[in-house]
């Protein structure tokens, strides 16, 4: 069973996008108030900034990295060129009601990788049947709760 899917980047992404532009102008606005600028609370604002622009930017390379495709194999399931077997699988998580987006849990992993975190571009609940059924069959446990995820 090879079956191809198109795929694309779950809205929390772009949510978590916007709340770090948000932290980081508020940040720089601490800092251009500020007129100490050897204290340790100057430093270590800076350093907030520059761990947040890090992470804007980690998140815009995913975004604009274009369309996706998750297939699914006999044995694996192939994302975005990240082959994860069957055996490394630990569960898959489907959240949201309306907009749904589902995690692929690796075992000795507490989070959901960001690779691993998409929702289908079409067909959404068909899409999400089917996977179900090739986890149902391979013994992978399908929960539906929230994704908690690294950067």
């Amino acid at each position: 069973m090879n079956k191809k899917y198109e795929i694309k980047i779950p809205v929390s992404m772009y949510i978590q996008l916007v709340g770090s532009i948000i932290i980081t102008l508020l940040m720089l606005r601490l800092v251009i108030q500020t007129s100490d600028y050897t204290s340790v609370l100057f430093i270590l604002i800076v350093f907030c900034i520059l761990l947040q622009v890090v992470t804007m930017f980690v998140l815009m390379t995913r975004i604009l990295s274009g369309n996706s495709d998750l297939e699914i194999t006999k044995n694996s399931i192939k994302l975005n060129h990240i082959e994860v077997r069957i055996q490394e699988i630990e569960k898959i998580i489907i959240q949201g009601y309306f907009i749904q987006s589902i995690g692929i849990k690796q075992f000795g992993k507490r989070l959901v990788s960001n690779k691993l975190h998409f929702r289908f571009r079409n067909n959404e609940e068909v899409n999400i049947n089917e996977i179900k059924q090739w986890a149902n069959k391979h013994g992978i446990e399908v929960t539906n709760k929230k994704i908690y995820r690294w950067i």
